[in-house]
């Protein structure tokens, strides 16, 4: 499957929801993150990881309603993040991630989000990037 296609949303879904089980710490609130990636091979593709006590998952497109907090990026970094060689926190730091939203709740959630790159992270050996 191609990272980022439909093929790719469907498996990252069924992955995040599995792996969010064993979390420990799945917080008390629902957080969305919508993500704006630019340049990848379908063109721009947005989508939406939400996550909280009642469970995690990834959706193709923008999130009803207003999402927690936002990232937006090209396709280069997208993938060398969700390939395990850089980090959202260095692609920020380079200036080729912007954050928007409430961008705090990415620090108190830093182990939620370590999980979900942790469950995606699953579906690298099975991705063309």
């Amino acid at each position: 499957m191609q990272y980022l296609d439909d093929e790719w949303m469907v498996a990252a879904d069924k992955a995040l929801a599995d792996g969010w089980a064993s979390v420990d710490e799945q917080g008390d609130s629902e957080t969305t993150i919508g993500y704006t990636v630019k340049g990848a091979p379908s063109g721009k593709v947005t989508y939406t990881v939400r996550f909280g006590p009642d469970g995690a998952g990834v959706s193709a497109g923008k999130p009803e309603g207003d999402p927690s907090a936002t990232m937006e990026l090209d396709y280069d970094t997208a993938a060398e993040i969700a390939q395990g060689e850089s980090s959202a926190q260095v692609a920020f730091m380079q200036g080729r991630l912007k954050l928007g939203g409430d961008v705090t709740l990415l620090i108190r959630g830093a182990d939620q989000l370590a999980a979900a790159g942790d469950a995606l992270g699953s579906l690298r050996d099975q991705t063309q990037f």
